[in-house]
């Protein structure tokens, strides 16, 4: 227990497995850096009219963000394996608080651009995958549920961060708005700092009851750089991990298709607008809902089944929604793409885990963010070309369908290779 704060001293002598009070500093960090990037649609108007930007410039912002955010991830995860997620954790309070105060006080929109798609972003970039990755190294037994419980701040981010900054913005406006985000975001990272570790080993916790065999202190700190990054390069070769990896970027193209054009085709369909936004809020709803139960669902009949029932969640009602557009059915049917969705984002790292171990997990969920972001730059232009070369949604969304259901029958193809998982 040498290693542990007096906080995590105190913790670990409450009782409860202190596994669960490392999910809760994952939870707030999952929320804020959910709730930071999707709220930017919030952002779009009062930035557009400050600065005079086209809606192609202004949506910048966004897209670059994300490919920090994403395709960063793998360099950050080596990082967070390599040195631990404290210091990263310091590191990435030091660029979110920076960059959001940067934002705070731009002059200009490229300095908006600078500070929260690039030096905010990158921050976030490491709080994406310490609470992705966290918690599987406290679980063996209930893996995919700590890891729903803590992720599950994504959901409730999405959900809730956009209406609250839109208040924000009416009561302090849209620089005052992010100086109010670089503060929320400063309390969430000390709860984290203060609450996680990287392991059970780092603060003496004990894991009877969760590990068959308790776990060893295998981090990156006991390895050359050199060495770390060969035995990386060695799983990443394998082709069990391209595998996964192929049906993780290719799960991402049916779940970028719907959340980028849902209001639109509702629209387009004759279901209006309001009711394409009702239905986003039903996926936000519905993601919270899968991060805890697909998660225990996992736990029961494996993490590679229940990863492709989720896919298959998501495509099947792209395909009746297709057939059948109504507002009952879109409303409906987005809350069973919903479940799916947030099921997929919950059971990701632990499926790593499962396979891979848990000594360079974060960098291989780094690894496997890079098709996060390849699918978030080309489906939407895909889809958009799509819909202007076949006139409307049909052909386009069955073909992101399709290739959602090709991911899901890589996650069982998985079970001919590991059949433990």
């Amino acid at each position: 227990m040498s290693g542990a704060n007096p906080l995590q001293a105190r913790l670990l002598e409450s009782g409860v497995y202190y596994g669960w009070f490392v999910a809760v500093g994952c939870f707030a960090l999952s929320l804020m850096t959910a709730g930071t990037m999707f709220s930017f649609s919030v952002f779009l108007g009062p930035v557009l009219e400050e600065f005079d930007q086209s809606y192609a410039n202004t949506s910048l912002v966004f897209s670059i963000q994300s490919l920090v955010t994403f395709s960063g991830a793998a360099v950050l995860g080596f990082a967070i394996d390599r040195y631990g997620l404290q210091r990263l954790l310091v590191l990435a309070a030091a660029l979110i608080c920076v960059g959001l105060l940067g934002a705070s006080q731009s002059p200009s929109f490229y300095w908006v651009l600078a500070s929260y798609s690039v030096v905010a972003a990158a921050g976030m970039g490491i709080t994406f995958v310490v609470a992705y990755t966290t918690p599987p190294r406290w679980f063996e037994r209930r893996r995919s549920l700590a890891t729903g419980v803590a992720v599950s701040g994504w959901g409730v981010g999405i959900l809730a961060m956009p209406p609250f900054v839109e208040v924000l913005i009416g009561a302090l406006g849209w620089q005052g708005t992010y100086l109010a985000l670089a503060a929320m975001f400063f309390v969430a990272l000390v709860v984290a700092i203060v609450l996680l570790a990287d392991r059970p080993s780092a603060v003496g916790a004990d894991t009877t009851g969760e590990f068959e065999v308790p776990p060893t202190a295998d981090g990156g700190e006991l390895r050359s750089m050199r060495a770390q990054i060969e035995t990386a390069l060695s799983t990443v070769k394998t082709p069990l991990f391209a595998v996964v990896f192929a049906a993780m970027l290719l799960m991402f193209v049916p779940a970028n298709a719907i959340l980028v054009y849902l209001v639109d085709f509702a629209d387009a369909a004759g279901v209006t607008r309001r009711i394409g936004v009702i239905a986003l809020s039903i996926i936000g709803g519905m993601n919270v809902v899968a991060k805890f139960t697909a998660g225990w669902a996992a736990d029961v009949i494996g993490t590679d089944r229940m990863m492709a029932v989720c896919v298959v969640l998501m495509c099947v009602p792209i395909l009746l929604l297709v057939v059948v557009p109504t507002s009952t059915s879109v409303l409906v049917l987005s809350g069973v793409f919903g479940f799916g969705y947030g099921g997929t984002a919950t059971l990701m790292s632990p499926l790593l885990a499962n396979l891979f171990g848990t000594g360079n997990l974060s960098t291989l969920f780094g690894v496997t963010a890079i098709g996060f972001a390849i699918a978030g730059t080309l489906v939407p232009y895909g889809v958009g070309m799509g819909i202007d070369q076949f006139g409307g949604y049909a052909v386009p969304f069955v073909g992101a369908a399709v290739v959602g259901l090709v991911s899901a029958a890589l996650f069982l193809a998985v079970r001919v290779a590991r059949p433990d998982v």
